[in-house]
């Protein structure tokens, strides 16, 4: 009889035992709320760009007249003429290395020259050969990097434009021009430097640089969630939402002290708590907060999870298993004999 009454005393106390744990519900709205605090604070600061994001490069050329002094490039071709000895006559084109042949004369430096200049530095190199020689330099083709270029970007499907991707050591290439490092750069940061090396070869061009392929914009998720791992953000994403594409949260995790770790614009690190309980409980996103690229989201342990982890180590562990005892400390189960018999 004794015996009876100590297992129903026993059952009624963990029946007490697991209502009282059981907290209150989850979600804690029961009608249709609406909240005028948002989390939505939109693009804070500029992309970064880094390896695998995909650029395209579209060309704006519009011919002017331009009162700057045209000098001369690798690939012109100048025609030059002997007014008096049109077996002379003969056209030059410039090499890579800056120069052309000239008769009787060999190898002759024009590069960075005017065609006046040119024509000045051959009077003066034939006046040993020729009494007063007149030589007329005329360029034939010139500005040829307008013609690379156009091969270059009219060969590819997308006409005047062209699609390149930042390469794992974080440096870009575009046509015609040396290549430039991206990574760690916005697209207006990016788009200058491009700019301003075009503008070096061909006048009156300016270029309009579109991010395709988006692969840099990554958070990081760990602690306690089902898939702890880094993910990449497709657009303005809160704490909350990056944790439901980690799986979501371990029965174990402190949802009320989420930490997320940032950079201002001066790259320090900076922290906070975010409280994603009260997030899901009030269904009002005004509590959860918009990533910035490269953030690091960490869920950490409840206190009764931490107290679990303790025992795990320090008794679990420790106590020989002749003891063979069992007790049940916030899910954490421990064999032993039960209590009740």
């Amino acid at each position: 009889m004794f015996s009876s009454v100590q297992k129903i005393a026993g059952c009624v106390f963990l029946v007490l035992l697991c209502v009282s744990c059981a907290g209150p519900p989850e979600v804690g709205i029961t009608e249709d709320t609406l909240y005028e605090e948002t989390a939505y604070d939109y693009f804070k600061h500029d992309y970064e760009l880094g390896p695998g994001d995909v650029l395209e490069i579209v060309y704006h050329y519009t011919p002017k007249p331009t009162s700057k002094v045209y000098r001369i490039a690798v690939g012109d071709v100048m025609r030059v003429e002997f007014t008096y000895h049109p077996e002379m006559n003969r056209d030059l084109t410039v090499r890579p290395d800056g120069n052309v042949t000239v008769p009787r004369r060999g190898q002759v430096e024009v590069l960075g020259l005017t065609a006046l200049e040119v024509q000045e530095k051959l009077t003066d190199l034939l006046s040993a050969d020729f009494k007063d020689p007149l030589i007329t330099v005329t360029l034939t083709q010139y500005n040829r990097a307008i013609d690379y270029l156009k091969k270059a970007i009219t060969t590819a499907p997308r006409g005047q434009s062209k699609l390149t991707t930042v390469r794992p050591d974080g440096w870009v290439s575009f046509p015609v021009i040396e290549d430039l490092k991206a990574a760690g750069k916005s697209i207006p940061d990016l788009r200058r430097e491009v700019q301003e090396e075009y503008s070096k070869l061909i006048d009156h061009m300016t270029v309009t640089l579109i991010l395709k392929i988006m692969k840099a914009n990554l958070a990081y998720v760990s602690g306690e969630v089902l898939k702890p791992n880094l993910y990449l953000m497709q657009g303005p994403t809160t704490a909350l939402q990056i944790v439901s594409m980690a799986g979501g949260f371990l029965p174990g995790a402190e949802k009320a002290s989420v930490l997320v770790i940032s950079r201002d614009r001066e790259k320090r690190p900076q922290a906070r708590l975010v409280d994603l309980k009260a997030t899901i409980e009030e269904g009002n996103i005004g509590r959860d907060v918009v990533l910035s690229q490269y953030d690091v989201v960490y869920v950490p342990k409840s206190s009764i999870a931490r107290r679990n982890l303790w025992v795990d180590q320090y008794i679990n562990q420790i106590i020989p298993e002749a003891f063979d005892m069992t007790y049940v400390l916030g899910g954490t189960l421990i064999d032993h004999p039960p209590l009740i018999r």
